[in-house]
This record gives C-alpha cells, structure tokens and sequence, in this order.
C-alpha cells in the first residue's frame, strides 16, 4: 500500500492508529471513495483526508479479505460494522473548531458595487429587489470599515452585484484607499463580462488586485442573448463577452465560466462546449464548470420530478465529461482541512456589504436578514446566530460519503434539496478530483527521478 496524502491534522493527533479487535467483522468506513487506477485502486477517506493507492493484489483482498490489510484498519479506511461513523465526524469537527484560533479579523469581503444590472436574466434570485448603486461616500466607509477589521491581515474581496461593473468607480476608490493604507489584498468578481474593455481591464490587474474573474454563459449565441436580455441592442453580446474573455486572457486574469444548466438548456449546452473548446482550446487559465439552476428558480418542480432529475444529473456527467476531455473542466483539490462551516454564512470573518453599507452575512440576502452597518461595531447576535443554524439531518446523512464535509444551513436558500442523484454527482466529482491527485502525485514522482 502506498500513502499518497497522510491523514491530516488534526485526525492524525486526535485518533491516532486504530487497533485492530479479535473476533470483529470490519467494513469500509462510509467515508472511503473509491476510484479505481491502472493496475490499482485509489482510496480517498472524506474525512481523514488521507489518499493511499492499493495494488491489484491490495485491491483484491481488500474485497474479499479486508482485516488482512492490517494498515487500513490502522488508518481508519476500515471499522467495525457496529461503529458509528457519524458520530466520530462530528466529534472530530466539534474538537476541530474548538482548535481554530480565536481572532475578531474579518478578511472576506462580499462587496455589492451595486444591485442594478445590465441584463434582465429570467431566473435572476434578485429579481424584485430595489436596484441601489453604492455612493462614493459609503465606499469610503466601507475601505475605511475593511482597514479597522482586517487587523493586518491579508484580505479576500469579491465583487458582487447585480453587475458589479455597472459601478466600477467605487471599485477602484476602495482598492485605493487600501493601497495607500498598505492593506495586503486581492480580488475577484462575479460579473456577466459583457463591460470589460482594456483600459478597465488594465486597472483592475493592477489596482483590483484581481485574481479570478467568473463569467456566466448560459447557451450558445442565440440563446445566450436572449437569456441575457441585454439593455444595450447595438452589439452582439454574446460575442463582445467571448472577446472579452480573451481580453482577460491577455493580461494573465484567470477566467472561471459558469454554465447555468436546467431542463431547458441542456442539449443546447453540449452545443455550445463543443464551441467553447473551439474558441479557447489554445488558451492557458480558462476553466469551466456547471451549475444547476433548480434551486434558484422559485416554483420549479424539477427537483421533485424523478424521471426529471435523471436526466438534469445524467445530463450535467455528460458534459462534464466532455469538459474533463478537453481539459476546460478544473477538478477541485482535494480538501485537506476539517470543514468547520458551510460558506460565508456561518463563517466569522466573512461579511456582505450592501450598497447601502447595511452588513449581511449571504449574497442571497441585502434587503432582509441583515446583521448591521459599517457605520456601527454593533451587530445582531440573534441573527448571526441564525445563520449558523443548521437543518434536521436525514436518515440518508448516516451513510452518506460526503457527511464529513456537509453541513446544510437553515436560512440557505441555495442548498435546500438532497437526492441520490445529485450524492451520486457530487461523487462522480470527487472521483475526478481523486484522480487529479494521484496523477500529479505519479508526475511529482517522475520529476524527481528524473532530477
């Protein structure tokens, strides 16, 4: 057996060797991942975070005979078949966020430039909502609130909106005013692209700090500019936003595109990733991901519909695969921490800025839910504390893969569904990413051999 990640703190000092017991029957714990490998199989433990390759031998015994592989038993990859895996994660992610270091620093900043937007999006979860630019003023108050906070240490901002380019001056007053104060930051931005021009882009590299930039498109040129919906009808927007993807590409800014996918535009998608290879198969910083847009269009009945969901699920593998193939689909690196929070919700050094200056704790909420205001240091402990509510846990949690790393939030109005299909997915996933691993571990190994 080879170790390719070790167990990771703080597992390795918490549960230390596992003793093998005489006369027990021992299975995989439900957290080990299998991905199978030329001549092995890969075993990725969800909530150890170790990754160990087995041999074919290895691989075979470890179905027929697996006590004989006294290791796994001793790394956790094995258990007895009373033991209860549930228990033990959240034992380990109760002691692990009592070792986190208690600090009052806030270094993650959702910052609103505005909820007004170029495009009208049919399925947009701001529809409805008042479209309020952020002042000059309250983006002085807001550089000045992240300079109190951040406590010298390095700062995370993402760019939010609405179109967050649709009120780019604040942008570059906040990035200013935490330059010349020596604040150590970087950036990102959630935008539909379609502003971006070389002068803007120009600035953002070098004032924004920006470092990641995600770009929706939601179907190939035709659909694309109808869900879009643009208020400007003397340019194909479609276009002008794959031009400015290259743009991006130019000044070294990474670009991340969100395909939206539902029942609707599914077929139309594997369309347009055949187009999107096409358009960026020579070109290095271009990733691709999709995301389903059940869950964000309210009233809809896919999620509920059986025989709808397979196909949503079968759908997204399909092109996911296709992505993978053509190397636009990024794998995630393999989580080596204890998940100790969901997102910026339950996080305590993440916050949303409204345009208003109003402090909230979720994009999905500036208008409700909202925990104070940067002209305060007073914040409502009632309602963060909401946010850290979590939901009822199914009968399905106790042998689900993922467990260690799942935590679902009341107030979330994203995560509010649970199926096979979409388990099924999310390890399909995983695998991809335990993959990624072992062969940057097989490229490492052949670096150094060759060194």
């Amino acid at each position: 057996m080879q170790t390719i990640y070790q167990t990771a703190q703080p597992f390795d000092q918490l549960l230390k060797k596992q003793k093998k017991r005489p006369g027990q029957t021992y299975r995989p714990m439900y957290y080990v991942v299998e991905q199978p490998v030329e001549k092995g199989l890969l075993l990725y433990h969800t909530m150890t975070k170790a990754l160990v390759l087995l041999t074919s031998e290895e691989a075979e015994t470890y179905k027929t005979n697996p006590t004989a592989l006294p290791q796994l038993i001793e790394q956790w990859f094995l258990v007895p078949l009373s033991h209860d895996d549930r228990l033990l994660s959240r034992q380990i992610r109760d002691v692990a966020r009592m070792l986190e270091k208690e600090t009052d620093a806030i270094t993650h900043y959702t910052i609103f430039t505005t909820t007004d937007c170029n495009a009208r999006c049919f399925y947009c979860f701001e529809m409805g909502r008042s479209k309020t630019p952020m002042s000059e003023e309250t983006a002085q108050h807001t550089a000045d609130y992240i300079i109190h906070h951040c406590q010298g240490q390095k700062v995370s901002l993402k760019w939010f909106g609405g179109e967050p380019l649709y009120n780019m001056p604040v942008i570059t007053l906040i990035c200013r005013q935490l330059k010349e104060a020596g604040v150590d930051f970087s950036s990102k931005i959630t935008t539909n692209g379609y502003l971006f021009d070389d002068d803007n882009i120009n600035e953002a590299k070098d004032l924004w700090q920006l470092k990641l930039v995600q770009i929706t498109i939601d179907g190939t040129e035709k659909i694309y500019n109808r869900i879009k919906a643009y208020i400007h009808k003397d340019v194909n927007a479609y276009r002008r936003v794959i031009g400015n993807i290259h743009r991006l590409q130019d000044a070294d800014i990474p670009v991340s595109i969100r395909l939206n996918i539902d029942l609707h535009n599914a077929e139309n998608l594997s369309e347009l990733v055949d187009e999107l290879h096409k358009e960026f198969m020579e070109t290095k910083g271009i990733s691709v991901y999709l995301h389903a847009l059940y869950e964000e269009v309210k009233g809809s009945k896919a999620l509920h519909d059986k025989q709808k969901r397979e196909f949503l699920f079968n759908k997204m593998s399909e092109i996911e695969a296709r992505l993978y193939e053509y190397g636009l689909y990024k794998p995630r690196q393999l989580n080596r921490v204890v998940k100790t929070n969901h997102c910026m919700a339950d996080n305590d050094h993440s916050i949303v800025i409204a345009p208003d200056g109003h402090i909230g704790k979720c994009e999905h909420f500036t208008e409700d839910h909202l925990v104070g205001h940067i002209g305060s240091e007073e914040l409502d402990v009632e309602m963060l504390e909401a946010f850290r509510s979590v939901r009822e846990e199914s009968d399905a949690c106790a042998t689900c893969f993922d467990y260690p790393n799942c935590i679902w939030l009341r107030l979330c109005e994203v995560h509010t569904y649970c199926y096979q299909e979409k388990c099924e997915h999310e390890r399909l996933k995983l695998r991809r990413s335990v993959m990624q691993a072992y062969l940057n571990y097989k490229n490492h190994q052949q670096d150094e051999t060759q060194d």
